[in-house]
């Protein structure tokens, strides 16, 4: 056989035995397994950051029976980071002599705001409770945003009726700021102090020389200088409004938060001790027990945050309020705070507090009663016999009278 005739015969044995190779290892592969490709996952696009979707509530460990079980969940449209609700404009309605400006009100159902602007930071709560009102809030910027962004979300915020920023318009971005961190607001009322004239809480404010409808109109003004607070307090830029808060004319301004479904704050004298005139008490009403800043001194302020913490031992909570809004009040507020649950005090909202109890009014002494004669030492008394009764007697006739014998006469 010619050299190029093996040549070729030996390439085409190569190939059988290659051939024959691969389809061995074919065999003991087996047929070839089908590929699945997995269809593309659709995550469902995040909330908007400041909206937070209702949620199932939940237990916290430890809780004691007959506490809440849970933290009531937050309603659709309430803000990422707090329970505090917007404004609704359900609860709201136009005020008479502002133009464009709106008052609070009773919504549908009975929902007020007392209720709907109410914060829920620190509840439920557990063993004593302490709550602080911070005032000022709004008059100046740069400490009223690091009162919000500092301080814990439980602590409430007395927002001034005279803050620039609602004179701008678009309102106030602070507002929705508190909200966002927590913060429940209240509405500081400009009333007649006890120092008037020397001490002036403002042009707007409310006194015992105005004539009522002049009150009224600037209760109508302060009450709608902003929304979404759960009621007012007559703590404004370290004034109590004493003379007017004390003055019968007070009953307007009461009547008329019933009527709107807000709470009112009794910040009382700078002493602590909160007077209680009529008109000042009932479920709608809280009392400070303290203030915290009458001395403007960190050694001071700690001193009465400390007392404040001794009254909640004693009886199960106080309420402490704080103004006007300084620096020194914020750091000391803000270091207080971070070790109060290690003491087993829980920080709340004011709103959160109990309201004060009714008066009880001790009954009419009635008189003693006779104590009843025990059955083995009765004496069984057995009732008088009859006694007929007698005929009624005559009329009894007088004796006639004899005339006295005649005088004797003498001899003739």
């Amino acid at each position: 056989m010619r050299p190029a005739a093996r040549a070729l015969a030996g390439l085409w044995l190569l190939l059988l035995l290659l051939a024959g190779g691969g389809a061995a290892v074919l065999q003991l592969l087996g047929p070839p397994r089908p590929v699945h490709v997995a269809a593309p996952v659709h995550l469902p696009a995040p909330a908007h950051p400041a909206v937070r979707a209702a949620a199932p509530p939940t237990t916290p460990p430890g809780t004691p029976p007959g506490m809440p079980s849970a933290v009531p969940p937050a309603p659709a449209g309430v803000e990422e980071a707090s329970l505090v609700a917007p404004p609704d404009p359900a609860l709201s309605e136009p005020a008479s002599d502002f133009l464009s400006r709106l008052l609070p009100r009773i919504g549908p159902g009975g929902l007020t705001p007392a209720r709907a602007y109410a914060s829920h930071a620190g509840l439920p709560a557990h063993g004593p409770q302490v709550a602080v009102m911070l005032e000022d809030i709004g008059l100046a910027e740069e400490t009223t945003d690091e009162a919000i962004e500092q301080l814990p979300a439980a602590i409430s915020l007395g927002v001034s009726p005279y803050a620039p920023a609602f004179d701008l318009p678009g309102m106030a971005d602070f507002l929705q700021a508190a909200r966002r961190a927590g913060h429940e607001t209240w509405l500081s009322l400009p009333m007649e102090p006890a120092g008037s004239p020397l001490d002036d809480e403002g042009a707007q404010s409310l006194s015992t020389s105005n004539d009522l409808e002049v009150d009224r109109r600037a209760l109508e003004w302060s009450l709608s200088r902003c929304q979404g607070y759960v009621g007012v307090t007559n703590a404004l830029s370290g004034l109590r409004g004493e003379r007017f808060a004390g003055s019968s004319a007070f009953a307007m301004v009461t009547a008329a938060l019933a009527q709107r479904g807000l709470l009112y704050l009794d910040a009382g004298g700078l002493s602590g001790v909160p007077a209680d005139p009529p008109g000042r008490s009932g479920p709608g009403v809280r009392h400070a027990d303290l203030t915290l800043d009458e001395q403007p001194d960190a050694a001071d302020i700690e001193a009465r945050l400390s007392r404040l913490e001794q009254l909640a031992r004693d009886h199960g909570s106080a309420l402490g309020v704080a103004g006007p809004l300084r620096p020194v009040v914020i750091e000391r507020l803000r270091a207080w705070s971070r070790h109060l649950a290690a003491r087993g005090i829980t920080l709340v909202p004011v709103s959160a507090l109990p309201p004060p109890a009714a008066p009880v009014t001790a009954p009419l002494a009635a008189p003693p009663a006779v104590p009843p004669v025990p059955a083995a030492i009765a004496v069984p008394v057995t009732p008088p016999a009859a006694t007929p009764t007698p005929a009624p007697a005559a009329p009894a006739v007088p004796a006639p009278v004899s005339a006295p014998p005649p005088f004797p006469r003498g001899p003739p």
